[in-house]
């Protein structure tokens, strides 16, 4: 059975960044890496790989010894070990070198003081999401990976909203109270705003798919894992979250032609009493507080301000490299507290460097998912490219609002769709090399039949 190749575009002249990685493949079908897929299934159940699975020292848990399996089965297999290249590898290898500068920066200030517990699995868990991308870009080669790990980043979401929904029913109360603003779910050492944030940035993959692929079967589970994050995601009472999440949602709108709506969504944003009035009386008053006056806005908010102060402060300090890693916590007057702003946090931590290398990774990530969207014309590519359009855009948001990029329970599926989008590319571009013949797929990939567009 072969697949429609409509709308492809003519043969690149020079060889584009995803070029370059689908030149390295061939035809073969490289088996599932399955420690891979338990990997990326599990990273967001904190609750259980810490709370239930026992440690085996040295900072090691289960994602670890999933993590170093899962990168063995990478580079011991034949053909997932074929080098690629892509124009995100240079800036994230720069990122995380830049992190290795930062932490060295941050012992020798910190060193007199003694440093702060798990300070080195801190900056191993940072780096843990990138080195998933690199495992995923790898280990998928084909149409039918891409599906399973897609389909692995599926699997929680309903345990996940289990656990949100018996914390959450525990604290619920028709106003608002700050008892509901700790509803972590599965994020047991993180908190409702980074749980929220996962559910915003990722929930658009999930609301396409279920649009984008016809078939029932498919579609109707797609459609209430959708509900249920969306349902999470408005009683997280994350403010930040939700403008991620109505930023994205005007983005993709926007690139969808939905220009009627989009004017419609407008025309309601400027009239929001009107809106709100739709949502539970406590999330109409947690939203309202974003446009608080000054002597109404909650200790957080005050808070922030006073944080952000004191991280310029540090930043002229030290304007090249940073005061270092995890440094501004101790220097900060409300102590073990971060600059609740990533963009911020990078520039007192790492110096401008580290802001440059975040702001290319964004830009570029961005642009390899516009590209996806643009050329698909498969569902899954389609939903993928504009999932991580949004994903992206949320992230630039949310970022502004708290640290949303380097808790890898929230930010590794960042990571592992983006991985996903580039190798997508590269499969269009070798099948494009390839002429009309290439759109025959090996026998293996026949499940990729089912997502066709009719």
């Amino acid at each position: 059975m072969e697949l429609e190749n409509r709308g492809a575009e003519p043969a690149p002249q020079h060889p584009t960044p995803s070029g370059k990685l689908s030149a390295a493949l061939g035809g073969a079908v490289v088996p599932h890496n399955w420690a891979l897929l338990i990997l990326v299934a599990m990273i967001p159940l904190q609750n259980i790989y810490l709370g239930r699975l026992p440690m085996l020292g040295a900072g090691l848990n289960f994602i670890n010894v999933m993590a170093i399996a899962a990168f063995i089965a990478w580079k011991g297999n034949r053909e997932r070990s074929i080098p690629s290249f892509t124009g995100l590898h240079y800036p994230v290898y720069m990122f995380m070198g830049i992190y290795v500068v930062s932490a060295a920066v941050g012992i020798y200030r910190l060193s007199p003081a003694g440093l702060p517990e798990g300070y080195l699995g801190a900056l191993k868990d940072v780096l843990l999401p990138m080195l998933i991308f690199f495992i995923v870009l790898n280990s998928v080669r084909d149409r039918r990976g891409i599906l399973a790990v897609i389909v692995a980043t599926l699997l929680p979401l309903a345990y996940m909203f289990r656990v949100f929904y018996a914390q959450f029913s525990s604290v619920y109360s028709w106003h608002y109270s700050d008892d509901m603003r700790f509803v972590s779910g599965t994020f047991m050492r993180l908190g409702s705003n980074e749980l929220a944030a996962f559910y915003a940035a990722y929930t658009f993959l999930v609301i396409l798919l279920a649009l984008y692929v016809r078939q029932l079967p498919y579609r109707i589970p797609l459609g209430v894992l959708a509900l249920l994050n969306l349902y999470s995601l408005m009683y997280s009472q994350s403010r930040g979250a939700w403008l991620a999440f109505l930023a994205a949602l005007f983005v993709v709108l926007y690139k969808t032609g939905k220009f009627r709506v989009l004017l419609l969504a407008a025309v309601l944003s400027l009239s929001a009493p009107l809106v709100l009035g739709l949502f539970p009386v406590s999330v109409q008053e947690r939203f309202q507080s974003i446009f608080a006056e000054e002597d109404e806005r909650d200790d957080s908010a005050r808070s922030r301000f006073i944080i952000w102060e004191n991280a310029m402060e540090q930043y002229r300090s030290s304007p090249l490299l940073g005061v270092g890693y995890r440094v501004f916590n101790s220097l900060n007057e409300f102590k073990g507290k971060d600059t609740h702003n990533y963009y911020l946090k990078l520039l007192v931590e790492q110096g401008p460097v580290g802001l440059l290398l975040f702001v290319v990774i964004l830009w570029r990530s961005y642009k390899s998912a516009n590209q996806l969207w643009q050329r698909a014309t498969e569902p899954v590519f389609k939903a993928l490219g504009l999932g991580m359009v949004a994903a992206v855009v949320v992230m630039v948001v949310a970022n502004m609002f708290g640290d949303r990029f380097s808790h890898y329970p929230l930010v590794t599926y960042f990571w592992v769709y983006l991985a996903l989008v580039l190798r997508a590319l590269a499969i269009l571009d070798r099948e494009q090399r390839g002429g009309a013949g290439a759109s025959a797929r090996p026998p293996s990939e026949e499940i990729w039949r089912m997502f066709r567009a009719r």
